[in-house]
């Protein structure tokens, strides 16, 4: 749905161009992975998922991975858990960051805590 620009908005010079749509950035991104003929469709979910958060996060230094990761396992935790081959892609994901020197050993341990930590609170009544 468009939304009419007001009389202010017509008049300034802010300028729209540079702005990213995330719904077009989205659609590009899984055409983009849809090309890849070597790769799982879980495979391409989970890099799209990460794609997507990190685009919606404004992600841009290597230095911002590790809290990216984190607060991917948090935002995606669910998910995660509720599809075992996410949950692995995911794994595998967070070990290519490793062999790249983005992530250290000591974040994806707390990913995965914080994981285990949403699995244990989805089986434990009391805690919620």
């Amino acid at each position: 749905m468009s939304v009419p620009m007001t009389f202010e908005e017509v008049l300034s010079d802010n300028d729209s161009e540079d702005e990213v749509d995330d719904d077009i950035a989205d659609l590009e991104d899984r055409r983009m992975l849809d090309d890849f003929v070597d790769v799982t469709k879980d495979e391409k979910r989970i890099m799209h998922m990460w794609n997507s958060f990190i685009r919606k996060q404004s992600i841009l230094a290597d230095s911002h991975v590790p809290w990216a990761c984190e607060a991917f396992s948090r935002h995606h935790g669910e998910e995660l858990l509720e599809n075992s081959a996410l949950l692995w892609g995911w794994r595998m994901f967070m070990i290519k960051l490793w062999n790249h020197s983005l992530l250290s050993a000591r974040t994806m341990d707390t990913c995965n805590r914080i994981l285990d930590d949403i699995k244990n609170e989805r089986s434990d009544p009391k805690k919620q």
